[in-house]
């Protein structure tokens, strides 16, 4: 019995030892030699557009990592030195606020602090952007260490579920145009968007036509049509992602009907879920959208989708698209002519082709529910390649086309020997080399295959996306190889 007894007391010692040393306060430092490290001493916002109301629209996030190097806790209070008056906002391991009072870390650990900039109005009627700065302050054992903020504000004309039943112009290259929600443009009204002009766009926002929409941009003056948060350009340094390069910021471009006359040169979309939709087609056998020189990029689903509808597109670029990056769905009336289409996708899109052309509907089981007379498709002096086996998808009755499909002069990603049929001019399966994929430079490298594979076509394009001349033998895609 007494070893036993023992035994207990020893047990019941060890927890009690155990119990006063785990209840033992750690100790802090209050050295005042024992300071805090920042993973970056300033934190850097790009272009934010000034509030269209209290905290909207709010630049991306930013975060940086506070350290205790030290072998003891280490107790600091953080605030902002502009206090409430602060066009930043903080928030400290998950709480929001502008101050945080004794904030422990403990020794050899970190806190994570984020950073949210807002813009007040400078009604600077050049448009010009204004520096605003801050300071995040830490107190720490009575030392004063800090953290820079710097951005630039912009104004902006903010449209907010609008509507236009008569002509209209955008044309103040000095403030960009902000849309919420939607713009529309109504039956028997233009709208016209001219050189320079950039349109941001709210999430889920979008430009709906359904009267004729021209934008006007030109070579050194493109239109730009992307997100609202402009706060980008420093993302790829203070987080883990490139929100410039996300797609799915707002919704898109739609053409409904009775949408018809619509012209586009020089237009540069990015960061959409869809690009262009257009489902509407014209009695008349006029186009419903001609698409000159346009750069589509970093699009959920599709860069280009038509209902029944007459495209022509021409010197243009449909790149990193989650489904394919153009789709005629239901048919239509199409025409590319020294188009860049590329099926590489950099944010895991899906396994679709980077062009799908077809004229029946088939339902879960693929099986053919409904087929659309009339599609016409043309594809000249153009380039199709990306990553599977076949980039070219081809969905279509022959029996009720009204015209044969036309692929001439053209670099393709596909094992379907009947395009490189004699007189075709194709290429197939060869990479087209493109100078740098990852900066979505599609221009041809020295090497390149699709170098004079063109034809001369019955309109000659004379001049190429970069507007350089093009000579007698072609190339294909919307770029004109130059030493």
């Amino acid at each position: 019995m007494q070893p036993r007894l023992n035994f207990y007391k020893t047990i019941l010692a060890l927890l009690f030892l155990a119990y006063i040393t785990g209840c033992k306060p750690e100790k802090f430092t209050t050295n005042s030699a024992d300071k805090l490290s920042f993973s970056y001493d300033t934190i850097l916002f790009d272009t934010i557009l000034s509030q269209l109301y209290l905290g909207t629209p709010k630049s991306v996030n930013r975060q940086f990592v506070v350290r205790n190097k030290h072998d003891k806790k280490i107790k600091t209070t953080i605030y902002l030195a502009g206090g409430d008056k602060s066009q930043f906002r903080l928030n400290v391991d998950g709480d929001a606020g502008n101050r945080f009072e004794e904030i422990e870390i403990r020794p050899h650990d970190s806190v994570y602090v984020f950073v949210e900039a807002y813009a007040n109005p400078n009604h600077d009627p050049a448009g010009n952007a204004l520096i605003i700065h801050d300071s995040i302050v830490f107190l720490t054992n009575g030392n004063y260490q800090n953290v820079q903020l710097v951005a630039w504000g912009q104004d902006a004309i903010y449209i907010y579920k609008d509507s236009t039943f008569t002509d209209m112009v955008w044309a103040d290259k000095t403030k960009p145009y902000v849309v919420y929600d939607y713009f529309r443009v109504k039956p028997g009204a233009t709208l016209t968007i001219k050189e320079g002009v950039k349109v941001y766009f709210a999430p889920y926002s979008d430009l709906q036509t359904e009267g004729t929409l021209i934008i006007g941009g030109t070579i050194d003056e493109p239109v730009i049509f992307e997100g609202d948060r402009t706060s980008d350009k420093y993302s790829d340094k203070f987080t883990a992602f490139k929100y410039c390069n996300i797609p799915g910021q707002w919704s898109g471009l739609t053409f409904k009907w009775p949408s018809k006359g619509n012209l586009i040169k020089y237009l540069r979309l990015k960061n959409a879920a869809y690009g262009i939709s257009i489902d509407s087609s014209s009695f008349d056998g006029q186009s419903t959208v001609k698409i000159y020189n346009t750069f589509i990029q970093n699009i959920s689903s599709f860069a280009v989708v038509g209902n029944r509808s007459k495209v022509y597109l021409e010197n243009s670029v449909l790149a990193n698209c989650g489904s394919a990056c153009l789709y005629t769905f239901k048919g239509g009336d199409y025409d590319l002519r020294h188009v860049t289409i590329s099926g590489y996708c950099d944010f895991g899109g899906g396994n679709d082709p980077a062009l799908a052309v077809t004229n029946r509907l088939r339902d879960g089981f693929g099986r053919i529910i409904e087929t659309y007379p009339g599609l016409k498709f043309k594809i000249q002096n153009s380039i199709v390649y990306g990553d599977l086996k076949d980039e070219l998808w081809f969905d279509i009755d022959g029996a009720v086309l009204p015209e044969p499909i036309t692929v001439i002069g053209s670099l393709l990603k596909s094992s379907n020997t009947t395009l490189v049929q004699a007189g075709t001019q194709n290429i197939l399966s060869l990479d087209p080399k493109f100078k740098d994929l990852k900066k979505y430079n599609f221009d041809l490298d020295t090497l390149s295959l699709a170098q004079n594979i063109g034809i001369i076509l019955s309109s000659p394009i004379g001049f190429d996306f970069l507007g350089r001349p093009r000579d007698s033998k072609p190339d294909a895609g919307a770029f004109e190889r130059k030493e």
